[in-house]
């Protein structure tokens, strides 16, 4: 793994809800912890719901954008929840 492989699985190992990082690296590290669709920053204490990776392009998103695009994805298929 070279060395920008590394940092960035660190930073996805920080976005679980039991880990809590300061107001610096927030700010730091805002663009790679957000949310593709929204913006939202995931390595924000209030941001309780879960972090999706698309396994194609590693593009990160928040549980709110990833159902709605997996609703539309479904629909889309002629399936509806």
């Amino acid at each position: 793994m070279n060395e920008e492989e590394i940092r960035r699985e660190r930073i996805r190992n920080l976005l679980t809800p039991d880990v809590l990082v300061c107001k610096d690296c927030r700010e730091k590290y805002k663009d790679e912890v957000s949310c593709s669709v929204c913006g939202i920053n995931m390595l924000d204490p209030s941001y309780k719901g879960m972090v999706y990776e698309c396994p194609v392009c590693g593009k990160l998103y928040c549980e709110s954008c990833w159902n709605k695009m997996e609703g539309v994805k479904q629909e889309s298929k002629g399936i509806f929840r």
